[in-house]
């Protein structure tokens, strides 16, 4: 990590992100991209570094302004990082340089922002696993297979929701594993558990918006316990907004119902603009098995 002169109070770092084989198995249209959530633990350890006491595990305001796109031969990306500081806490911005074409100029594109929260985090909470997870009754049942075969169609180490998922009009229940991989998991947990809630919430989009959604925003992530690699979990994923943007609001539990995290406002919508769309089958009025 190298600092960049600046003349403002900001200030502008370059990162290097080593392109670890698991994250090829995220792919869009082609295209192997950087997760959300992965931009989320780049953006941490960068504030972490520069500040050790900052409180990592309260995040706010997260956008997802951009896709960054990584090249298949590339073993490495070079970005940027800006790092301000506001009465609230510390702001981090992840953006890479684009060469304009003809011209020995370059375009500043942000992928990635987010707040680290000065405030404590809550008190720990838990729950038996029957009330983390809830009923599953009048609901809408999709096996793991079928969900990344034919609408989340990721590589295997993002296929993370185990068994079949429970869709319904009010929620989606899902059973999800740690993840392996390369994945740094001591800042903020697993990212393949949040990614994988994600999936979730999109196959409720699928359902019932008739869009295949992907996450542009969170408006409040607070991890109370890291998830791990290797272990599974319980999420709880809640619609609360369908106007415009999709909005949920999300529990994740260990399996004895410890409360892992608890994300307010992910917010998702169709960034495509149409040229994806949800199979038939996930829309049709019949109640049953996949």
């Amino acid at each position: 990590m190298a600092e960049i002169p600046q003349n403002n109070m900001s200030r502008r770092l370059k990162a290097i992100l080593p392109v670890a084989p698991y994250l090829r198995d995220h792919h869009f249209e082609g295209k192997t991209v950087l997760p959300a959530v992965e931009s989320l633990i780049l953006l941490a350890s960068i504030v972490g570094e520069l500040h050790p006491r900052a409180n990592l595990c309260h995040q706010a305001d997260a956008q997802f302004s951009r896709i960054l796109a990584i090249d298949p031969a590339a073993q490495q990306v070079e970005l940027q990082v800006d790092v301000k500081h506001w009465s609230v806490g510390i702001e981090a911005s992840l953006c890479s340089l684009l060469k304009v074409k003809n011209s020995t100029m370059s375009r500043r594109l942000e992928h990635a922002r987010v707040t680290f929260v000065n405030e404590d985090i809550p008190r720990l909470v838990s729950a038996s696993p029957g009330e983390a997870f809830g009923q599953t009754g009048d609901c809408f049942f999709v096996s793991s297979d079928k969900i990344y075969r034919e609408l989340i169609p990721f590589g295997a180490f993002y296929q993370n929701i185990i068994g079949e998922l429970a869709v319904c009009e009010d929620r989606v229940l899902a059973t999800i594993s740690g993840g392996s991989g390369q994945a740094d998991e001591t800042l903020l947990g697993s990212p393949f558990v949040l990614d994988a809630a994600m999936h979730a919430a999109s196959v409720w989009g699928q359902r019932y918006a008739g869009i295949v959604p992907f996450p542009v925003g969170i408006d409040r992530r607070i991890i109370h316990q890291a998830t791990k690699k290797g272990k599974n979990h319980l999420a709880r994923i809640v619609p609360t907004a369908t106007d415009g943007e999709l909005c949920f609001d999300v529990w994740i539990f260990a399996q004895d119902g410890v409360l892992c995290e608890s994300i307010k406002g992910l917010r998702m919508r169709d960034i495509t603009r149409g040229r994806m769309s949800p199979p038939g089958w996930i829309s049709e009025g019949a109640w049953k098995k996949f």
